[in-house]
């Protein structure tokens, strides 16, 4: 439900999501929702286990000395049970426990030790891969969120704020980021707790679970540079808040995973260095609240801190998805939205010398940066069956030629051997329907008719979307157009922009809270990366959607008095901007509250709002059947009255116990005053 006040700057809204509704009308999406492999459940007996014991942490009001003999009575206790234990980390600022090691066998006993409150298994969180796919230019994701109007207009920078950064490090010595370490640098704070071989993937060949920490935590991996470049770079690359210190604690080695006390290691840190901000990246898909990285984030903002988490890329398994720590109760779980450009590698068409930006196919030949062709065509915007046949598919003789194909009917192999055969240049796919493709064109067994097995293609194959192929074949026609192979980019309107990513996971969490809290654009950032892997590289991700509202809440803090530092999620959520459903986006209605949040982030509006509803979202869990009271709290602290009109707007909601289905909600929600 969107609460949207009526004003003539920003927004007032708040999210309401009934979980005990009776879906009336089903509705189909036109689009797909799983691109992506499923996911592979893990057959493991856990022998790491996180401990909590009865006690306060110190954050909570817990004395130190006590918390200390606590933990010695708890050692002598598991001995005295016969629980033979291998103790891997103590804690006692935000989470009052300990890290084991012990036998499977001895789970129960360990359950069962006088003074234990719970115990959890030691989760690995992987740090995400890089993506293949195309980039989009920062600079257009910076004013997809209005970052740019509270930096060039408002004048506000992030600078005083500090920023920690939980992830595979930063190289602090990009230009980007300040070039050094330590006092007086940007990248100021931070420890290595792992060291460049740690790894906790048991089934990596790099396996590596032996932390060697050091106190210089650099970044041999680049996904902590990315993030590191989101919030806050400024030099070849500007991020969200450009005047920000950072603090890099760094909980991955060069590549695989961490182990999630390792991570309570690192906020502790974090909030001893006194962090403003914390960013994490990072997360574990279909985890509690009650997970003890999750409890730790919130008890971060208690003291005062903005916890900021990536909501995790699991969309394509479905329902419940969301990952701990962005699941944590006070935590700002953010969603990913594709941005509205994308940055390209591009050829340029005569007549006219206009840029087509263009994604590479996989096993084709490597397009050159430079050449003029002619251009020739096997088909229109209309043919469903283009270039799928010699004779009767319109091929023909192409040779010296750079042929136009519309995808459909036939694969991408078949088409460009076809084409191959007959002489042609290079190939360009055109999409038939909205959004970009990432072809390959590697031989397939059994091959098509007529062609040899293992057959390879060696000419360039590249792909366009359906706008850009239509406005070519126009030009090709006309007559006489000619293609030249480039060296430069070109930025190229995303079909798919601001809309929620298809790697976005669903929530909501396992307890039925609403999340995650708000989006931010993460599909496809061009953003910093480490020097000696080229200084610049674009990734896809909720990890880059997180950075933007953690650069965001830089620029808050820095407007703001910081006493509201545990009010920035609402204020956040208040200003937000609902986007339609990702899947049909021309419906008319809004995407799932439990995918999207309260929408994309709107940075210059949060800044300048001058009213506030609390609380900003609203879960109702399994709310027994029949009406539901709940207040709101409408504040207004500008010198003059102000008028909202108060209205609900249901979204797309979802049915099935994992396997999403779609329906159009019929909830009503009634208001005491209009």
């Amino acid at each position: 439900m969107d609460l949207r006040a009526l004003r003539p700057r920003g927004k007032l809204a708040a999210l309401l999501l009934l979980t005990a509704l009776s879906p009336a009308v089903s509705i189909a999406a036109t689009g797909d929702v799983s691109d992506q492999p499923d996911a592979v459940a893990a057959d493991e007996t856990p022998t790491q286990w996180l401990v909590e014991l009865n006690g306060k942490a110190s954050i909570d009001g817990g004395n130190v000395a006590s918390l200390a003999a606590e933990k010695q009575a708890f050692r002598s206790a598991a001995e005295n049970a016969g629980v033979r234990l291998t103790e891997r980390r103590s804690f006692s600022t935000l989470w009052n426990g300990v890290s084991v090691s012990i036998k499977p066998g001895d789970v129960t006993k360990l359950a069962r030790v006088p003074g234990v409150k719970a115990i959890y298994p030691v989760i690995k969180y992987s740090v995400p891969e890089r993506s293949p796919n195309p980039g989009v230019d920062l600079a257009t994701a910076i004013k997809q969120t209005g970052a740019d109007i509270a930096q060039n207009q408002l004048g506000f920078t992030g600078a005083g704020v500090k920023v920690a950064v939980m992830d595979t490090g930063i190289d602090f010595d990009h230009p980007d980021l300040g070039g050094c370490f330590g006092p007086g640098c940007r990248v100021a704070f931070g420890y290595d707790l792992v060291g460049d071989d740690f790894n906790a993937d048991d089934t990596s060949p790099s396996f590596q679970p032996i932390p060697h920490p050091d106190a210089i935590p650099d970044d041999c991996n680049g996904h902590g540079t990315h993030v590191s470049g989101i919030v806050g770079a400024n030099g070849g690359i500007r991020g969200v808040a450009p005047g920000v210190t950072f603090g890099a604690y760094r909980v991955f080695g060069c590549q695989g995973s961490t182990f999630s006390d390792i991570m309570l290691e690192a906020m502790e840190r974090a909030y001893a260095d006194g962090m403003d901000i914390l960013n994490m990246s990072i997360g574990a898909a279909y985890q509690w609240p009650q997970y003890p990285t999750a409890v730790a984030a919130s008890k971060l903002v208690g003291k005062g801190m903005v916890v900021v988490a990536s909501i995790g890329n699991e969309g394509a398994t479905g329902l419940y998805s969301v990952g701990a720590p962005g699941v944590g109760k006070d935590v700002i779980g953010v969603a990913s939205f594709d941005n509205t450009d994308v940055l390209l590698q591009a050829f340029t068409v005569s007549p006219g010398n206009a840029a087509f930006g263009y994604l590479q196919a996989a096993a084709a030949g490597t397009a050159p940066t430079s050449g003029t062709f002619p251009l020739s065509r096997t088909g229109t915007p209309a043919t469903t069956n283009d270039g799928c046949a010699v004779s009767g598919g319109g091929t023909g003789n192409l040779t010296g030629q750079v042929v136009l194909i519309r995808r459909g009917t036939c694969g991408f192999y078949e088409k460009t051997v076809l084409a191959q055969s007959v002489g042609a240049a290079g190939v360009i796919i055109y999409n038939n329907a909205a959004g970009f493709i990432n072809p390959t064109v590697a031989p397939v067994l059994p091959p098509p008719p007529g062609i040899a097995p293992g057959t390879a293609v060696t000419i360039p194959v590249v792909s366009i979307t359906a706008a850009q192929g239509a406005a070519i074949d126009a030009l090709i026609a006309a007559g006489g157009a000619t293609m030249t192979w480039t060296d430069t980019q070109s930025s190229v309107p995303n079909p798919t922009g601001n809309l929620i990513s298809s790697f976005s996971s669903y929530g909501l969490a396992p307890d039925l809270s609403l999340k995650p809290d708000i989006g931010a654009p993460g599909g496809n950032i061009n953003s910093t990366y480490p020097l000696e892997k080229g200084g610049h590289a674009n990734i896809s991700g909720t990890s880059m959607a997180s950075p933007h509202v953690a650069g965001a809440a830089a620029l808050l803090m820095q407007a703001k008095p910081r006493k509201w530092s545990n009010l920035f999620r609402d204020l956040f959520q208040n200003s937000a901007d609902p986007k339609p459903w990702s899947l049909s986006p021309n419906a008319g209605l809004l995407d799932h509250v439990h995918r999207q949040g309260a929408g994309m982030i709107d940075i210059d509006d949060t800044i300048l709002a001058t009213a506030s509803v609390t609380p900003a979202k609203l879960a109702l869990g399994e709310s027994e059947a029949g009406p539901v009271t709940q207040t709101f709290t409408v504040k207004n602290a500008a010198a003059t009255p102000a008028t909202f009109n108060l209205s609900s707007v249901n979204a797309v909601t979802t049915g099935g116990v994992i396997a999403p289905s779609f329906f159009l909600s019929d909830a009503e929600v009634e208001f005491s005053s209009p």
